[in-house]
């Protein structure tokens, strides 16, 4: 991955080396306050004593040639130092604490090695000893980096392993981004990670998720000029401590994912490289979301139109049952009633003009059933509440008046495919509780709130056990709650099913509905029951 870097003012190579020999130098040395808080910082300083008090003491017993056994051992006790700093600091420990031997020995050369070139022989000990310690510090530090190296590697690959898995397992990647980089933030040496999806991601505004360690930064996040950079790069932009990553390099520029680096930080160009990879599962997981948000809008709309379809041809069948065929029905009736009353009392023809007229009344009965079940003209005409109030009437011929309504708020008037939608649902909902409930009681609740419209059908029938996803039911047959949810969410609403074994069943679904808001029932609006009218008897044609 190539790292793009903002211009910048040009500098010779001598200067650039020059710059690196005292970073490498100072960078250590402004370390040195937190090595003094560190334990093993003062381990390091008890070996170092431990080795130079028998070097002294030998040099001070009189064993002051530097090719006798003791003398020798005493500048070789010098490695275990070494090689602890190496293990707990680096190369950088190696480094000082070798130089700080040097110089804890210098003053024994000037004592007791100044004649016959022993201080001589003395520097040769340390110049063999002291680098055979480094470079077995240097190769332990080189281990240790490599394996931290790899732990960083694997530990970059898990979180890498780790989104893919989070963004691949949710349409609803908005809600899962901000988990994404609170992952990054623990993974990289970064003090702030930010997101931007531009509105081609989304259909709406720029979407912004930032994360922190501690409180944002005075100059702003996220950068605007980084971000613009990024995006008319197409590559990786870095600006002092800040980089930014496209989420895509072909094709329209769908976000920046940025870090705001933690100070006197290296950044390798490994980290950029893993920035790039989770900006790539980013943009990967918002062009899928993307994909399935336009799938879901065309089926939904390719839905609501043979929904639109459906209701239109129902108006129509409906419209013709009661303008065509109950009205022809009716003139057979009133023909049958006149042939009646000119027939003789008794006889025959008496009898079978009885049993015509009572089998067109009773036909006229059903096809002006069949016109209000394909379409109410009340739920036209009046709206929701006298329609729902209809077919809680027809129910209760059938269900031995044990369905009521109940009204809270101010009825109003609502869309027409909102009506249409809520009507349908409890009409499917009483005819479940008509087929299958087994219940002694139901209870429809339309409650208008302030901006919305809330439509409940409870009963205390059987019941059954709802599966998670209520989509599911479809697979054990039941596409009636099936048909309910997706009508709801047709015209935006919400749908809930509740129910258990022997424990009833409540359908509730919510819509909203703009407009004036109206004033809440618990603020003063009537709240009050409306049992559905008994049915008629003795109803004419």
């Amino acid at each position: 991955m190539k790292l793009e870097l903002a211009p910048a003012p040009a500098q010779a190579p001598h200067h650039r080396v020059a710059g690196r020999l005292v970073r490498d130098v100072f960078v250590p040395l402004s370390r040195f306050p937190d090595r003094l808080r560190d334990r093993r910082f003062w381990n390091i300083q008890l070996m170092v004593v431990a080795a130079t008090i028998p070097h002294y003491a030998i040099e001070m017993a009189g064993f002051t040639n530097p090719f006798e056994t003791f003398h020798g051992l005493a500048i070789t006790l010098y490695v275990i130092p070494l090689l602890y700093a190496a293990l707990s600091f680096g190369w950088e420990g190696a480094i000082l604490t070798a130089l700080w031997l040097v110089f804890l020995t210098s003053p024994s050369m000037w004592i007791w090695h100044r004649g016959s070139f022993h201080w001589l022989t003395e520097v040769g000990q340390l110049a063999i000893t002291l680098p055979a310690g480094i470079m077995v510090a240097w190769r332990v530090d080189l281990e240790s980096k490599q394996r931290q190296r790899a732990e960083r590697m694997s530990a970059r690959l898990s979180t890498l392993k780790d989104v893919g898995e989070r963004l691949s397992h949710t349409m609803d990647v908005e809600r899962v981004l901000p988990a994404v980089l609170e992952r990054l933030l623990a993974v990289l040496p970064a003090q702030v990670v930010w997101l931007r999806l531009a509105p081609s991601a989304w259909n709406r505004e720029w979407l912004a998720i930032i994360k922190s360690r501690e409180r944002l930064p005075a100059d702003g996040v996220p950068d605007e000029e980084l971000q613009r950079l990024a995006e008319e790069r197409r590559e990786p932009v870095r600006l002092g401590d800040r980089t930014a990553v496209p989420l895509s390099r072909e094709g329209p520029v769908v976000g920046v994912l940025g870090v705001v680096w933690a100070a006197a930080v290296p950044v390798a160009e490994e980290q950029v490289e893993f920035l790039g990879a989770v900006a790539h599962e980013i943009h990967v997981a918002v062009e899928n979301a993307r994909l399935y948000r336009e799938r879901q809008e065309s089926l939904q709309t390719y839905a609501r139109q043979v929904t639109q379809a459906q209701e239109d041809e129902r108006l129509r069948l409906a419209r013709e049952l009661h303008d065509e065929t109950a009205q022809e029905l009716v003139h057979l009736v009133r023909r049958l009633e006149r042939l009646r009353e000119g027939a003789p009392a008794d006889g025959r023809a008496s009898e079978q003009l009885d049993d015509l007229l009572q089998s067109s009344r009773g036909i006229l009965k059903s096809v002006r059933r069949f016109s209000r079940d394909l379409r109410p003209s009340v739920l036209d005409d009046l709206g929701l509440v006298p329609a729902i109030e209809l077919a809680v009437e027809e129910a209760n011929a059938r269900l031995s008046d044990c369905a009521s309504l109940e009204v809270s708020g101010t009825p109003r008037r609502l869309g027409s495919a909102v009506e249409v939608a809520l009507f349908r649902i409890a009409q499917e909902a009483l005819h479940n509780v008509e087929k299958h409930a087994q219940a002694t009681r139901a209870t429809v609740t339309l409650v208008f709130l302030p901006g919305s419209v809330r439509l409940t059908v409870e009963d205390d029938g059987r019941g059954f056990d709802v599966p998670e996803n209520v989509s599911s039911l479809a697979r054990l047959g039941k596409l009636g709650v099936l048909g309910m949810k997706e009508r709801a969410e047709l015209v935006g609403g919400s749908f809930s099913l509740e129910s258990a074994a022997r424990n009833g069943c409540a359908v509730t679904v919510t819509v909203e509905t703009p407009g004036v808001p109206q004033t809440p029932p618990d603020a003063g609006v009537s709240s009050h029951p409306r049992p559905a009218p008994k049915p008629a008897v003795g109803r004419g044609p």
